[in-house]
């Protein structure tokens, strides 16, 4: 194997295990948290990468506010007073430490896009114009919070792929892919959901049936301790399946 080959197999491994690693943990989350989840992912290969400013990323995530922030300029009053301290707060961050000054010289511009529906995707002000994406989100951050989800997602797209933005749907067959008699499933639900029809499904896929006894769906609670150990003691020696709900009841 040449060294290009050995690089292009290594960063190919990178790739793939980094996708794997996300897509497992991702599964087990909430759908609020996943594009939290693959920010931090994201941003973590970047910071790695010399990519982006760790201590800007720390700006973006504390979103640095100034206290005393002076007198907002009546051209400037277009922007919410509530967010003025952020950005005055934003000109600690070197790309922006004339921000205010360069809004105040194209004001009706930068009204223009403040203003904008989708502020993530315009164009900025001439003086920003060339502004990296990573850098739009503090900009965002600080004057557009309501814009920052579709930005975020915006970032990590570009950077790792449309499949760390996009939730696969759940596959009960490729989840089986990756279980053994040793590694049970664990599913942790909110109401409205139930596993059961896809575990009974997969179930009869692999010849355990409730009918025939080799597959048990014992609901958790008063009593049935004793019934469960027993009904797992013979699953384990015959090959069988066994389903445990509400075990928090136990």
């Amino acid at each position: 194997m040449t060294p290009r080959t050995l690089t292009n197999r290594v960063n190919e491994l990178i790739l793939s295990i980094t996708f794997q690693g996300f897509n497992y943990v991702r599964r087990g989350t909430f759908e609020r948290h996943k594009l939290i989840i693959a920010t931090m992912l994201c941003f973590r290969i970047n910071i790695r990468k010399k990519l982006i400013d760790e201590k800007e990323v720390n700006a973006l995530i504390k979103k640095e506010v100034a206290l005393d922030a002076p007198h907002q300029p009546e051209s400037l009053k277009f922007i919410m007073e509530s967010s003025w301290g952020a950005v005055k707060g934003l000109e600690t961050v070197k790309i922006f430490e004339n921000l205010v000054s360069s809004m105040e010289s194209e004001a009706l511009q930068w009204r223009k896009w403040y203003m904008d529906e989708k502020a993530e995707s315009i164009e900025l002000p001439r003086a920003f114009k060339d502004c990296s994406l990573f850098h739009r989100l503090l900009l965002l951050r600080a004057l557009r919070p309501d814009r920052l989800t579709g930005a975020l997602i915006q970032y990590v797209t570009e950077w790792l792929g449309q499949e760390y933005t996009e939730q696969q749907t759940f596959d009960v067959f490729q989840l089986y892919k990756e279980t053994k008699p040793g590694t049970p499933t664990f599913f942790v639900l909110f109401p409205g959901v139930d596993p059961t029809p896809d575990v009974e499904k997969i179930g009869f896929a692999n010849g355990k049936k409730i009918e025939d006894g080799t597959f048990t769906n014992i609901s958790m609670g008063q009593g049935q301790e004793e019934n469960a150990n027993a009904v797992l003691a013979k699953a384990a020696k015959e090959g069988h399946w066994v389903m445990f709900q509400n075990v928090h009841l136990m």
